[in-house]
């Protein structure tokens, strides 16, 4: 039997059009109706059923589903998260996007068909228990916790797909939003256990957040570095106050003691090694992870939103899934500013896996070649 593996990452769900009786700056996914079709499609024809049997079909979530960094709680963007201000977030979440929760719950009502989640750096939340029981609850067909339809994973940062497919978000191999999977909540003389953030949400909660109020393609611009050189001369004095928050918030994070936060020393070198480079892609981390892990034929990050399928002279491949948002690539190597919704498709047949890097444009023509 033929089995597929649909991998979406970074689609960034935030709290819907409006919230909070407003319409909602901060949420970057417009295409609720694509989505559900994207759903619907790998979940009938010949993704239903094959000969009366019903086709295996895992619906893969990649991390970065959900944005928990981009809700705010009554107009603030908190940098101390404990479970109850996540729940707050999920169920805005979950309430901002009603008719995607339907067709994922549809989705997972089906036989053979179920839905596996890897956590990333926006949606660390998920190592509250009660945050992924509300997932799940609300996804499984008849509500249940735990489900044999829905699994979560929040102990590792990777997924084995077999047949030598490997699955990251990404995140780990960054410095700045690499989460500790050994320490992810804080509850060391607390009164209530909080998040060990990265020093990226930090740079998403406090910086990007608030300035986004006065640029608001802020948050969609990569790299970063790019836009702050050619900005110093075309709108220096935005461009100063940004690179002043950042120098704060850096040596505030990484460098002042305070129990509801906790800061490496040797991830902190890392990041200001990281920052010396002008571009991060992740590529070179793939090709190193590749060579090192002989077993592993292809594999799949997300998290930079730059979609990717790269075949290398040995045979191995690098797909970056890319992202459900817009954004404006100042990288000449790919310069872009449109939506892509692209996604990775694993055909697995004959105990061999083929994998793809796919776009979906519509009913009409549901799925392509990504042309890049």
């Amino acid at each position: 039997m033929e089995k597929y593996k649909v991998i979406l990452s970074d689609c960034h769900l935030s709290a819907g059009r409006f919230f909070e009786r407003r319409l909602n700056p901060h949420e970057d996914f417009y295409f609720d109706d694509q989505m559900i079709a994207l759903i619907q499609y790998f979940s009938s024809g010949r993704y239903g059923e094959h000969s009366n049997v019903p086709v295996e079909v895992e619906l893969v979530l990649a991390g970065d589903f959900f944005d928990f960094l981009n809700v705010p709680v009554q107009g603030e963007f908190e940098d101390v998260i404990t479970e109850e201000i996540s729940l707050y977030k999920i169920n805005a979440m979950i309430a901002g996007h009603q008719k995607v929760m339907k067709a994922i719950r549809n989705f997972a009502s089906l036989p053979n068909k179920k839905i596996t989640y890897l956590i990333g750096n926006h949606d660390a939340d998920l190592f509250f228990a009660k945050i992924r029981e509300r997932i799940i609850r609300e996804w499984d067909p008849e509500g249940k916790f735990p489900s044999e339809k829905i699994k979560i994973h929040v102990d590792t940062d990777r997924l084995n797909l077999g047949y030598g497919v490997e699955l990251h978000h990404g995140n780990q191999f960054e410095a700045g939003s690499t989460l500790d999977f050994k320490t992810p909540i804080l509850n060391h003389s607390l009164d209530h256990p909080v998040l060990n953030l990265p020093w990226g949400s930090f740079y998403v909660l406090k910086i990007i957040n608030r300035l986004r109020w006065e640029r608001e393609y802020l948050d969609k611009i990569r790299p970063i570095k790019v836009f702050v050189i050619f900005n110093l001369i075309l709108d220096p004095i935005f461009t100063l106050k940004f690179c002043f928050l950042s120098f704060f918030y850096f040596l505030k994070t990484r460098f002042i003691v305070n129990p509801r936060r906790r800061a490496n020393i040797k991830i902190t070198l890392e990041i200001l090694k990281q920052e010396v480079r002008f571009f991060q892609d992740l590529e070179s981390e793939a090709r190193q992870y590749l060579d090192s892990h002989s077993e592993v034929k292809t594999l799949i990050f997300g998290h930079t939103h730059r979609p990717m399928n790269k075949i290398y002279p040995d045979g191995k491949q690098y797909i970056n899934t890319g992202t459900w948002t817009k954004m404006v690539n100042l990288d000449w190597r790919g310069l872009s500013g449109q939506f892509r919704r692209t996604f990775a498709l694993v055909h697995i047949k004959d105990d061999q896996a083929r994998v793809e890097l796919r776009q979906w444009v519509g009913e009409s023509s549901p799925h392509q070649a990504f042309e890049g």
